[in-house]
């Protein structure tokens, strides 16, 4: 009997067990369905991006937001390693770039693998997890790692099976970028011996099963993603070369690779985002012809002038700050003249050697010289606490109204810095055109602001036009009063005329009672002597009488 029941035990315990389990089964596999996979291939000087604190957080919170990875309860990360698994997932690959190895973590000992070597080493293991995973994935490319991504979906572009699990491919700081990307501007070069470096495939966006999926995201000037078109412009390419320095490896910071170097420009996953949003910021967005999205985010300072501030002692660079916000605003529109972001970014433009586009509006560029120069006195004059409104600000030409740098010119400084921003605009009865010049704010302190804090005046060029309206308004005003005063005299034209008349009426009136009086005298005179010739007639008539008596 106790055997019975104890079998009877057991038998209950083993139900209710593989209740249990099927219970959790089913809810991992709801859980499984619901969450994403990202498989993330790091930039050089990274092999293991499972290992780098934060580095796979940031790269889904940063830049995947428009994905089905965005969080922790969609996207957690993948402690497991097993690309089967959803969440985030780092692709392990050497990540190195021989011979730099004076670079980071580029090629430690300079015995590392080359370019080519690492870039093929990336696609095999890419291959191998998204093989595995289910789907749907992100396929996240930074760096080296965009040229890993590029390569293996041009393998992968007749495999439908692995197509359709894409869901999105990101790349932040991509070097194979079709216009813009660092090996793209080379392409013309089809190998580089002894280095064994293949500057190609660009990124193949043309897909059809991946047509509108794709999301290239860079800073503005990071020569890696938006490299300058025109290599012969100096001034161009050493800001290009200090944004290599103090740009491209700051997408993903701060993380266990520097834990306290803050996001290129100074940003805040804030602000980043706020620039990330096309809706909000068109301006920073680029559509290609097959639907797929390009994003620029500005630049709040020029690279070549946060280098050199940055190598300076603490105690020199409120010294050198008023020099460089003098000669920021001219030193960017000389180097925007080594960009051109006008074409479609599906299409692949090599560099050119010409320091700059020789057919454009030439003018344009004179005006804006000399709005950035008013600009640059300005802030020099408030660094030095003078009086900025001794110099009123100008309205200088759009950046360039032609192809020249229109994406490049749409990017906003920040505070920190006098750099400049253009608005195209025009005045209603101007005979030239006049866009309106202004310094872009910025949302938040950069964490780099100690270093060059206060970089340019707190100016308010915004209410410029304000105060033209309140100055248009009072010559307004002034011209009526004048007209007032020009009808009043008008008035006292008239009355002056009026009197005038009236004192040659009187005076005609004068004139004929004088000559009524004269006639009146006259007539007088008439009968006066009428009775002297009577008088005489008499008295000579009496003295005929008297002698005739006699």
């Amino acid at each position: 009997m106790r055997k019975s029941a104890h079998a009877l035990g057991l038998v209950v315990v083993s139900l209710f067990s593989a209740a249990i389990l099927g219970v959790m089964s089913a809810f991992t596999a709801a859980f499984a369905l619901g969450a994403a996979t990202a498989l993330v291939v790091p930039g050089t000087g990274t092999p293991n991006a499972n290992t780098v604190e934060n580095y796979l957080i940031h790269a889904r919170d940063y830049y995947m937001q428009g994905t089905m990875c965005t969080n922790n309860a969609n996207c957690p990360l993948n402690v497991t390693g097993n690309p089967a698994n959803p969440g985030l997932l780092g692709v392990n690959y050497p990540a190195s770039f021989w011979p730099l190895g004076f670079i980071g973590n580029w090629c430690p000992g300079y015995t590392c693998d080359t370019w080519d070597v690492s870039v093929g080493t990336g696609v095999n293991n890419l291959n191998t997890a998204l093989t595995a995973a289910s789907g749907p994935v992100v396929v996240f490319g930074y760096s080296q790692g965009g040229a890993v991504v590029a390569t293996e979906l041009s393998n992968i572009r007749n495999n439908p099976e692995l197509l359709a699990k894409i869901d999105k491919v990101v790349t932040i700081g991509g070097i194979e970028n079709p216009d813009g990307g660092l090996w793209t501007r080379l392409s013309f070069i089809p190998y580089v011996p002894i280095l064994n470096i293949t500057p190609h495939p660009a990124m193949p966006v043309d897909i059809g099963a991946l047509q509108g999926k794709f999301y290239t995201v860079g800073f503005e000037y990071d020569p890696v993603v938006y490299a300058p078109l025109y290599w012969g412009n100096p001034f161009t390419m050493l800001n290009a070369l200090a944004a290599f320095q103090t740009v491209h490896g700051n997408y993903l910071t701060p993380n266990g690779n520097g834990p306290t170097d803050p996001i290129a420009y100074g940003y805040t996953p804030t602000t980043l985002a706020e620039q990330l949003n096309c809706t909000a910021h068109p301006a920073n967005c680029r559509t290609d012809q097959y639907g797929n999205t390009y994003v620029m985010i500005p630049a709040r300072s020029l690279p070549i002038v946060d280098l050199v501030t940055g190598l300076l002692p603490s105690q020199l660079q409120p010294v050198v700050k008023p020099v460089a916000d003098l000669v920021s605003p001219v030193l960017k529109v000389l180097i925007d003249l080594g960009y051109d972001w006008s074409g479609d970014p599906s299409v692949v433009r090599p560099l050119s050697p010409l320091p700059f586009n020789p057919i454009q509006n030439w003018p344009a560029v004179g005006v804006n010289l000399l709005g950035a120069a008013v600009q640059g006195v300005q802030a020099f004059l408030g660094d030095l606490g003078g009086l900025t409104t001794m110099i009123a600000p100008t309205a200088p030409a759009p950046l360039s109204p032609t192809p020249v740098s229109t994406f490049a010119a749409r990017s906003a400084p920040a505070e920190d810095t006098a750099m400049l921003a253009v608005d195209q605009g025009s005045e209603s009865d101007a005979k030239t055109a006049a866009p309106a010049l202004k310094l872009v704010e910025e949302s938040d302190p950069p964490a780099q602001k100690a270093a060059v804090e206060n970089h340019t005046p707190n100016t308010t060029p915004e209410s410029t036009a304000d105060e033209t309206k309140v100055d248009e308004t009072k010559v307004d005003e002034t011209k009526v009063d004048e007209k007032k005063v020009d009808e009043k005299k008008v008035d006292e034209k008239k009355v002056d005329e009026t009197k005038v008349d009236e004192k040659k009426v009187d005076e005609k009136n004068v004139d004929e009672k004088k000559a009524d009086n004269t006639k009146s005298d006259n007539t007088k005179s008439d009968n006066a002597k009428s009775d002297n010739d009577k008088k005489s007639d008499s008295d000579k008539k009496d003295a005929d009488t008297a002698k005739a008596a006699a």
